[in-house]
C-alpha cells in the first residue's frame, strides 16, 4: 500500500532526528480524512519551526567584527556551524501512531539539523560587516534503503555597530535574508492501488516525498564583550517568514479521477491536489516570530570555538549549534 512506503519515510525522519522507538504495533490505517488532518497538524506545525532553523549560522559571537578597509590587519573571517532547532512532538507522535509506531512518551522534541559554511568581512569605511552562509547535501541515498534526503539553507546579513570601543561592550543591529528548503523521499518498489468509497486508482511506482521550506527576513540586535580568551554575547532577532510543508506523490495516475476529485471535495479536504501525475498537499503560513540567542566563544589567537543557544518565544522551541572559525 501506498501508506506503507510513507511509513519508512517517517521512520527514517525520526530516526535521523535522534528519536528511539520504544516498540511498534501494528494498526488499522485511518482513513482519508483523518490522515489528512494528520498531515495538516504536522506542517502547521513544522512550518512554525522553520523560522529559527533558517537563523542557525552565522551567530558569531562578536557583534561586529570591525573594518576590512582601512584597518590593520583587515578583519574578515571564515568557519562553518552545526546545529540543531526542535520541533513540538505530539503532531509527530499522532501522525506516527496512524502508521503503528509507538514512540517513547519521554521524548517531547524532535530536532531539524542544521549546518553551514559561513564567511564574514568587515565593512569599507564605515563600522559595518557583512555575512554569508550557504549549507547544502544533494539528493542522496539513505544507507541503500531507496530512500532520499535533500537539504539548502542560503543566507546573509549585514551588521551595523552603534558602538564599538575597546572598554565598552560592542553594540549592533542587523538585518539578513534566509532561504531553507529540505525534503526526504523514495520511490516505491512497484505499483500502489488506493482504494476510496468503494472505488480506487493507481500509482504507478510513486516518488513519495516530504518537503518544507521557508523565505525569511530577519532583524537582530546583539551585545558582545571580549574578556581575556572569552566573548560572551546575547541577541534578540525578530523574523517575518513565507514557510510551507507537506507531501508530494509524483506517479502516473490511472482510474477515475474525477470521482477521487469529488470524493475529497465531498469531504472539504481542498488542501489535497490530485491529477494525472499525482498527488500533493502543501499548508502554508506567513508570521512573524521572536527569539532570543546567546553563548560565548572561545578565543584562540585566530581561532574562535563558538557556543550559541536559541530559544523562540513564538512556539516555545529551542536550538543549539557549534561554531569554528578562523578570524582576523
Amino acid at each position: 500500500m501506498l501508506y506503507r512506503q510513507i511509513k519508512i519515510i517517517f521512520l527514517i525522519i525520526i530516526f535521523l532526528t535522534g528519536i528511539v522507538f520504544s516498540g511498534f504495533s501494528q494498526s488499522e490505517f485511518p482513513d482519508l480524512k483523518t490522515l489528512q488532518e494528520g498531515v495538516v497538524d504536522f506542517s502547521k506545525e513544522i512550518v512554525k519551526s522553520l523560522p529559527l532553523n533558517s537563523s542557525l549560522g552565522l551567530n558569531w559571537a562578536d557583534a561586529y567584527i570591525g573594518k576590512l578597509i582601512p584597518s590593520a590587519p583587515p578583519h574578515f573571517g571564515i568557519g562553518g556551524s552545526f546545529g540543531f532547532t526542535t520541533i513540538e512532538l505530539p503532531v509527530v507522535k499522532t501522525l506516527a501512531g496512524y502508521f503503528g509506531y509507538k514512540l517513547p512518551f519521554n521524548k517531547k522534541k524532535l530536532l531539524l539539523p542544521a549546518y553551514t559554511a559561513e564567511a564574514r568581512l568587515g565593512g569599507l569605511f564605515l563600522p559595518f560587516d557583512i555575512g554569508f552562509k550557504i549549507g547544502y547535501l544533494p539528493s542522496i541515498a539513505l544507507w541503500g534503503s531507496g530512500m532520499n534526503i535533500n537539504y539548502l539553507l542560503v543566507g546573509g546579513d549585514i551588521r551595523y555597530a552603534l558602538l564599538d570601543k575597546k572598554v565598552l561592550p560592542k553594540i549592533s543591529l542587523g538585518i539578513g535574508f534566509n532561504y531553507l528548503k529540505s525534503g526526504i523521499g523514495g520511490k516505491a518498489g512497484s505499483s500502489q492501488t488506493f482504494e476510496f468509497d468503494g472505488d480506487s486508482i493507481i500509482l504507478s511506482q510513486p516518488d513519495i516525498n516530504l518537503k518544507w521550506k521557508t523565505m525569511s527576513l530577519d532583524f537582530k540586535a546583539q551585545i558582545s564583550k571580549s574578556l581575556l580568551i572569552i566573548t560572551p554575547y546575547i541577541g534578540i532577532g525578530a523574523t517575518y517568514a513565507w514557510s510551507s510543508a507537506g507531501y508530494s506523490v509524483d506517479t502516473q495516475i490511472t482510474g477515475d479521477i474525477d470521482e477521487v476529485k469529488g470524493y475529497i471535495d465531498s469531504l472539504r479536504l481542498k488542501s489535497i491536489n490530485i491529477d494525472e501525475s499525482g498527488m500533493s498537499s502543501i499548508v502554508k503560513s506567513k508570521a512573524f516570530s521572536f527569539r532570543t540567542f546567546g553563548g560565548l566563544s572561545f578565543n584562540m589567537a585566530v581561532i574562535k570555538l563558538d557556543f550559541t543557544g536559541l530559544y523562540s518565544f513564538r512556539d516555545k522551541n529551542f536550538g543549539a549549534s557549534v561554531g569554528l572559525r578562523l578570524q582576523l
